[in-house]
Formats: structure tokens, C-alpha cells, sequence
């Protein structure tokens, strides 16, 4: 018994010996930290130790929070290095958003967007599924510092940066991920944006661009030269727009212009009777090439003049109320919601307040119908309104933004007075956030012979503030309070 006892006590000696002779995992040069990883699948942290990496941005040096810095650690067999979100994003330019009660990070740049979810092995990229490299997703990291718990979520860094048009190159000695953005002398055109209220197309560039133009009767070709377009354009977009039928768009090598490696052609197709030299205007500025396009008086001179159907009595003052879009113009839609169905309904309620406060009222549309954006501004100027007021709902790439605000055109001072008479009364009375008024070129702004002013009632973007615009006490306190803006200001004007 004694000898198999030693015989046991030998072998496992020979063992421990056996052991401190093999070589150690070595740390990275940059040593190691212990974290916590968010197991998705299981709703708990895990536990585990990573190897801090530096990251290099186009050859300089990122200085990382010291809380959660860049790691490397092992992810269901696949070694990965994974970075703070933030820290990979904000150098690239791109926008970072956690949109609320989701579990996914999204990076957008210019027309590019990545949506990351916690766990997941896909990833969305310009709306389309793309599985990640050996399934490694984005995770909640956690760890202790100075006592207390610190989170960030980290994304794979090769797979994020490549998304957003750079290259990364890993040094295995020194543990260095270098992130180096795609050389490019072209102009680079990062979006393609039609504005229905102020009737005009944005050619977004990183630079102010060199064009040329071809008018071809029937549209307008414009040239942007040694230019090229970002990935993830759709080649074609319809527009909101009185004077364009489309606006069509497409890379081109060195086919048209030998001089210049790239060029990207723009064609507005127009409608019967516009013309490039009677209704469009072009103009090259650092954000773009901006093309607005505007009606002459000698299109409009043969519209008839429009009768209310209910007479117009002169000793009251009159108030137009325009609800905004309608028809085949649906505005935003977002959730099966329509800005279109939205603006009406406001615009009924106001117009009943208004009515019982004892003002003539006239509505551009009381139906789902289509009406020309110089045509509402024409309803008011024939009924020789007192003011013109449009209804209307707000969007933005952003779905964290909310909040109201009221528009009118720069060259009018009566306007700011009375879109600062509504603004503050309509967020009071509807607690929505204050965004305060600003000054646009809206056709129905700039149109308009009267005091006119655009109120943007919330951002359907936003999940919250649409829910609330579709609910109809939350509306009655939205036109509660624009109707007594605009009662203290005929009071006071």
C-alpha cells in the first residue's frame, strides 16, 4: 500500500515537473485585462481575460478611454479583435446610434449604414443581411474601474472599418490594428436628397464639385467630373416635386470625359412645359450641388382664381390652413403611418377652433387629394388671406431627434413673429420639446403674399413622438396651443 502510494506521489510530481517545463501562453505585448462578456443567448456576463491592443488611425495613434481600450480575445474558438464602437466610428466620420429599446448599434456614413445586433451573427449593410466573419457579433463589455462597472459595446474591427470604405492591417508583434481610409482624389458623393417643400434636389459632396450641364429639353443632364458615388445608391429616386418626374443618376468611368478617371452623370426628367432654362437654377457650393426648380409667373398666369365655397365675410379676419401633402404625395410614412393622413386630421381640428373663435377659414384640402405646393400658396393669395398656416409632421436619419418647430422664410419678419407667437404655446400645451423656429425657402413660405409660416408638429422618425402624433387627445393639444398662437397674434398684429 505504502508503494503504491509513492508510486502515485512520484507520478504526479513528474507531472507538476513536466508542466513548469512547457511554455506559457504569452500575453500580448500590451498586457491584459480581465472582462466581462454579455452572453446574449443566456442573459448573463461571462467572465474572461483579453489582450489590450493599440489602434492606429491613417498612421496616428487613437487615444483610447483607459476604461475599456481595444482587445483581442478568443470568441467561440475565433480569435477577434473588437473595439469600442465610438472609437472606431466617430474617427471615420460616421454617425454612431443605439436606437432606444432595440439591442443594436448603428453606424451610418454618408449613404452607408451597419446595423450590428448584440449577438447576432448577421449584420444589415445598406439593408441588406451580411454574415459576419466566423459569426463574431457585437457584445456588451464590462469591466471594473476604480470600483466601479463601466460597459461599452464592442464591435469587430475589420469587419466595421471595411463597411466604412477603409482598409485595417494587423501587427502581430505589437499587438496594432492600423485603420487606413481609402485614398481617393475624386469628389465623393455621399447622397442624393430631394426637398418637396423647398422643390429642390441636393447632389451632397465632400467638396465643392466641377460640373458641367446639357439641357436636353425633356431634362437636365448635369456632369459632376471626377466624381464618384458612395456605395449603396438606389441609381434612381422618385421625387415630391411639381417640375420633375424623377431624378436618375449613375457612375461612369473614363467613357464620357477621357480627362477624368471617373464621372457621375445626374438626369432630372422633367415635366411637360419646364424647361431647364425657365425653371431650374444650379448652384456649386462646399455642401453640393443644390438644383432648385421654381414656377415663372407666366406658367401660373392662366390658373383661375380660386372661390371658397363658403363666402368669405370681410369684416373677420381670414386664416388659411393648409394640410400638408395628400393625394399620390403620402409626405414620410413610417410604422404604416402617413404624414399625409396625420396633417389632415390636425388640420380639421384647427380649422374648427379657429372657426368658433369666430375668423374665416379656408382649407387648401379637406380630402385625400393631390394639390400643387404653388397651388395652395395661389388659395391664399386669391381669398386675400390674413395668414397662411401648413401642417406639417418632421423626419431625420436620426430617431433619437423629436421635438417641434415652426418654419418661416427669411425674408419675412411678420412671419418670424408669428411662428414665434405658435411655437412656444403649441409646445407648452402639447409638452413636446421646444426646437424653436427657423427660417426656410418652402415654396408655400416663399409663394405666399401674406404672413406664412410651415409647423413641423414632431418627428415621425422618432417611435415615441409618432405614436403620440397619431393619437388624436395628444393632437388636440397641438392645435389647441397653435390656435391660440395665432389668436395672439391677430390680436396683436
Amino acid at each position: 500500500m505504502k508503494n503504491a502510494r509513492k508510486k502515485v506521489s512520484s507520478f504526479l510530481l513528474l507531472l507538476a515537473l513536466l508542466a513548469s517545463l512547457l511554455p506559457a501562453r504569452a500575453a500580448g505585448p500590451n498586457g491584459v485585462i480581465d472582462i466581462q462578456v454579455h452572453n446574449e443567448s443566456l442573459g448573463k456576463y461571462e467572465s474572461r481575460t483579453a489582450e489590450v491592443v493599440n489602434l492606429v488611425f491613417d498612421g496616428k495613434p487613437l487615444d483610447l478611454s483607459a476604461d475599456v481600450p481595444a482587445l483581442a480575445w478568443v470568441i467561440d474558438g475565433y480569435g477577434r479583435t473588437m473595439v469600442p464602437v465610438r472609437s472606431v466610428g466617430e474617427p471615420l466620420g460616421a454617425t454612431v446610434l443605439w436606437p432606444q429599446g432595440t439591442n443594436q448599434v448603428i453606424l451610418r456614413k454618408g449613404l452607408n449604414t451597419v446595423v450590428l445586433t448584440l449577438g447576432s451573427p448577421t449584420a444589415l449593410v445598406n439593408g441588406k443581411e451580411v454574415a459576419l466573419p466566423d459569426g463574431v457579433s457585437a457584445y456588451v463589455v464590462k469591466r471594473m474601474v476604480g470600483g466601479k462597472a463601466v460597459e461599452r459595446t464592442m464591435v469587430p474591427i475589420r469587419f466595421v472599418s471595411e463597411q466604412l470604405g477603409c482598409t485595417v492591417e494587423w501587427d502581430q508583434e505589437t499587438y496594432t490594428a492600423s485603420i487606413t481610409k481609402s485614398a481617393s482624389e475624386n469628389t465623393f458623393i455621399t447622397r442624393v436628397v430631394a426637398d418637396s417643400d423647398r422643390q429642390t434636389v441636393l447632389i451632397a459632396t465632400d467638396r465643392t464639385p466641377e460640373y458641367q450641364v446639357l439641357d436636353m429639353e425633356d431634362r437636365v443632364v448635369v456632369d459632376l467630373l471626377g466624381a464618384e458615388l458612395s456605395s449603396g445608391f438606389p441609381g434612381t429616386i422618385s421625387v415630391d416635386n411639381d417640375l420633375i418626374t424623377t431624378v436618375r443618376y449613375a457612375q461612369h468611368d473614363d467613357d464620357l470625359f477621357p480627362e477624368y478617371e471617373k464621372t457621375v452623370r445626374v438626369v432630372l426628367d422633367l415635366k411637360e412645359g419646364i424647361t431647364f432654362s425657365k425653371n431650374v437654377t444650379i448652384e456649386a457650393t462646399d455642401e453640393g450641388l443644390l438644383l432648385t426648380t421654381f414656377l415663372t409667373d407666366a406658367d401660373r398666369e392662366d390658373d383661375e382664381v380660386f372661390v371658397p365655397s363658403t363666402p368669405i365675410d370681410p369684416t373677420k379676419k381670414t386664416v388659411v390652413v393648409d394640410a400638408g401633402h395628400g393625394g399620390s404625395r403620402d409626405g414620410a410614412v413610417y410604422e404604416g403611418i402617413k404624414e399625409k393622413d396625420l396633417t389632415l386630421a390636425m388640420s380639421k381640428k384647427l380649422e374648427a377652433l379657429l372657426l368658433a373663435q369666430g375668423y374665416n377659414v379656408v382649407m387648401t384640402r379637406t380630402t385625400d387629394v393631390y394639390m400643387d405646393l404653388y397651388d395652395r400658396a395661389d388659395i391664399a393669395n386669391d381669398v386675400g388671406a390674413d395668414i397662411f398656416v401648413s401642417i406639417h409632421a418632421n423626419a431625420y436619419e436620426d430617431p433619437e431627434i423629436y421635438g417641434a418647430m415652426t418654419y418661416y422664410h427669411p425674408s419675412s419678419g411678420r412671419g418670424k413673429r408669428l411662428a414665434q407667437a405658435i411655437q412656444a404655446p403649441m409646445c407648452q400645451a402639447a409638452g413636446a420639446k421646444d426646437k424653436g423656429v427657423r427660417d426656410a425657402d418652402f415654396v408655400v413660405l416663399r409663394e405666399t403674399d401674406m404672413c406664412a409660416v410651415l409647423v413641423e408638429t414632431g418627428f415621425m422618425t422618432n417611435h415615441n413622438e409618432l405614436m403620440q402624433l397619431n393619437d388624436s387627445d395628444y393632437q388636440d393639444k397641438l392645435v389647441k396651443g397653435i390656435c391660440e398662437g395665432i389668436v395672439r397674434y391677430l390680436n396683436t398684429n
